[in-house]
């Protein structure tokens, strides 16, 4: 209900908080997990307010419908259950996705000589130099440069889903390089990647947040549609400057 009462400016706010959410562990440090979706809510006030000043004062009640502790709780449970099941079935959906881009450039790659040519590599080429920008040692960009196309273009579990397999080949113990393809990273690099992901900007999670909002806030569509992809630019501005902070802080290079 209180959907329907905010302004521009604070449904775009609400749209970014949306981004978010709760992480699954991949074997990713739960600390830095946290620490970033901490960083995340001032990042989301200040970027919120540069991409769409606020003008007006929105007309939100603070009064809830839950009666207690125990009602809001099980109220909050409740709505979570569509959301979740949402975010299974579309994890499912963008790794077949990936699959089949993969095998595609993969025979497309083979026709030129280049059979290991992935989505994961074309993603690399294009953000490597943006994984630089944001701290990352120049050795590991191409592999976080592939990580962030794939939260970009798909979504951020997808992107963990790739961290946590260089997370365990570097506590494997094995080579850091394998026929030319390296491995994985310094926990440095590792700990950048981490903050830089840790959101729901992008494409992937767009249309999912867009149909959940709408379906609680039907007579808003139009302003929910229209601030969404200025949400998910804001979203991967404040994910970077978390990362850019990460980065700058002394990363100890031993578990």
């Amino acid at each position: 209900s209180h959907l329907l009462l905010l302004q521009s400016t604070s449904l775009c706010k609400f749209l970014f908080f949306s981004f978010f959410l709760l992480y699954v562990e991949f074997q990713i440090s739960s600390s830095h997990l946290l620490t970033a979706s901490v960083m995340s809510a001032p990042a989301a006030l200040a970027i919120s307010k540069l991409f769409w000043p606020e003008r007006e004062t929105s007309r939100v009640s603070l009064t809830g419908d839950a009666k207690n502790l125990l009602e809001a709780a099980s109220q909050g449970a409740s709505a979570s259950i569509a959301l979740v099941a949402n975010i299974a079935v579309n994890l499912i959906g963008f790794l077949a996705l990936l699959a089949f881009f993969d095998a595609a450039l993969s025979w497309l790659g083979n026709m030129f000589d280049y059979p290991q040519l992935s989505f994961k590599i074309i993603c690399a080429y294009v953000f490597m130099p943006l994984s630089f920008m944001i701290g990352v040692d120049w050795e590991d960009s191409f592999l976080v440069g592939g990580l962030l196309g794939y939260k970009t273009f798909f979504n951020e579990f997808v992107a963990y889903t790739n961290l946590s397999k260089l997370i365990t080949n570097r506590k494997n113990g094995g080579p850091m390089y394998l026929e030319g393809e390296k491995q994985y990273m310094s926990i440095r690099s590792e700990t950048i990647a981490t903050y830089a992901l840790c959101g729901f900007a992008n494409f992937g999670s767009l249309g999912l947040v867009i149909g959940g909002l709408t379906s609680m806030a039907p007579s808003r569509k139009s302003d929910i549609a229209g601030g969404a992809f200025r949400a998910m630019i804001a979203g991967t501005v404040a994910c970077f400057m978390t990362a850019c902070i990460a980065g700058t802080v002394r990363v100890c290079q031993y578990l």
